[in-house]
């Protein structure tokens, strides 16, 4: 566990201010990096499927079941040991771990070594959302926390669209120079060299991560847990006190991200198909579209929570809600897009809508969970979104083989994806009513919020 800073006075209060933004810096610095590996596993698809002669199925379960059901697995050890041991030891280890697989995914020729080298990267990523939405609390202020959560949350889904184009630009730059590279590495396919190529800068992170300060800042002690509440002390006891709530947040958490994965996983496998695109210029301008959403989400939660100021209590999850009933509309319109810019502009608008009301769930998860279990609360979150990551490439995966024709895939991505996004947002348009209870129950300073 991280040791707790002592009172100082107000320069020694801005140069601890500093640190923990610095350390904000280097977390979100790594998980962009985590971010990129996995935008290369998905663009560098079609090129398994042209040098390797894999299915879809094969595709989906190497992109879904080898990422999501370890990762799953993975998870909640990975919280657990980061409230004991040391979440930025665990961090370290975790980079290590995915950059090695990364390196190793480069040279394998069969299905089965590349299900082992994902099974690496998501065993690596496993803890990355746990500690760095447990370290985020104890670095700030809970009047700072907010603005800490948009800023990571933005930048790293920023850092997903930037990936996304900066992998596509890769590949192009790869498949344009490959005749002039030295002889070695002339006969060595793009996607190969590619997956090397990104696990290089694994060691800086892994040093970053290692050498990281860390100090708390008191954001524990700003929200104490109520001492009489004994089932809030243990997690299955709290889980089962306030399952109705967990259940609604993260329900609807996981088919929100069944629906954006089939998206981001499987356009660029789709768009060629459907409108006879190079799979690298599908990474460019997914990337954009991923950019510019993410932009126009990360601005609108704080802008609608602006508005709802008069509800500070339940405002997060009302304007999640909000969000969550918008996004069906434009996942609707995917099967009639006649073009792949018009795709690109319905990925943009679904996205900016569901990165609104995601970039609110990490606040709403800290309000959430007592201290001494967010590192498991927020593990869950995790678990959900591997879940989400491995039903969803392989729904895709299975529906677009029963769907003749160039477009089949889009229709298995919107078969997936739209009643996705309806169930998530019924399970959020519940939630408000059991989170208040949650609320009152483990913080009841945040009593008046509630009348």
């Amino acid at each position: 566990m991280e040791i707790g800073m002592p009172r100082a006075g107000k320069g020694e209060a801005r140069h601890a201010a500093a640190w923990a933004w610095y350390g904000l810096g280097v977390l979100l610095m790594t998980t962009l990096f985590a971010f990129v590996v996995r935008q290369m596993l998905s663009l560098i698809a079609p090129a398994l499927q042209t040098s390797l002669g894999f299915s879809d199925l094969q595709l989906g379960m190497l992109q879904g079941l080898g990422m999501a059901v370890f990762a799953s697995i993975a998870s909640y050890p990975m919280g657990w040991l980061a409230d004991r041991f040391g979440r930025r030891l665990l961090l370290a280890l975790g980079v290590a771990c995915w950059s090695l697989a990364t390196a190793l995914f480069a040279f394998q020729d069969s299905f089965g070594g590349l299900f082992a080298a994902t099974i690496g990267i998501a065993i690596g990523e496993a803890g990355l959302a746990p500690i760095v939405f447990a370290l985020i609390p104890d670095l700030f202020h809970e009047r700072q926390r907010n603005t800490a959560n948009f800023i990571f949350y933005g930048g790293s889904l920023l850092g997903a669209g930037l990936g996304m184009a900066l992998g596509g630009a890769m590949l192009q730059w790869l498949a344009g120079a490959h005749g002039s590279l030295p002889g070695w590495l002339a006969g060595i396919d793009s996607w190969r060299l590619a997956m090397m190529l990104i696990a290089l800068p694994g060691p800086i992170f892994f040093v970053l991560v290692l050498t990281m300060p860390l100090g708390r800042q008191g954001s524990e002690t700003a929200t104490p847990i109520a001492t009489d509440d004994a089932g809030s002390r243990d997690f299955i006891p709290y889980a089962t006190a306030h399952w109705r709530t967990l259940a609604c947040i993260f329900g609807s958490i996981f088919a929100m991200a069944v629906a954006m994965t089939s998206g981001l996983m499987w356009f660029p496998l789709a768009l060629p198909r459907a409108f006879g695109i190079d799979p690298a210029t599908v990474g460019v301008g997914l990337g954009t579209a991923i950019t510019i959403a993410t932009i126009v989400g990360v601005l609108l939660a704080p802008l609608m929570l602006r508005l709802r100021r008069t509800d500070a209590g339940l405002g997060p999850v009302r304007a999640a809600a909000i969000f969550v009933a918008l996004t069906p509309l434009p996942a609707a319109f995917l099967p009639f897009a006649t073009s792949a810019f018009q795709a690109y502009g319905i990925a943009a608008v679904q996205g900016a809508l569901g990165i609104a009301a995601s970039s609110l769930m990490p606040g709403v998860l800290q309000n959430l969970a007592p201290p001494h279990l967010r590192s498991r609360v927020l593990a869950l979150l995790g678990i959900v979104n591997a879940l989400a990551l491995a039903v969803s490439p392989l729904a895709v995966g299975s529906i677009s083989g029963l769907i003749a024709g160039p477009r089949g895939m889009l229709y298995a991505i919107t078969i997936v994806s739209l009643p996705s996004l309806i169930v998530s947002a019924i399970l959020m348009a519940f939630a408000p009513g059991p989170y208040a209870a949650t609320l009152r129950a483990i913080r009841p300073q945040l009593s008046k919020d509630f009348s």
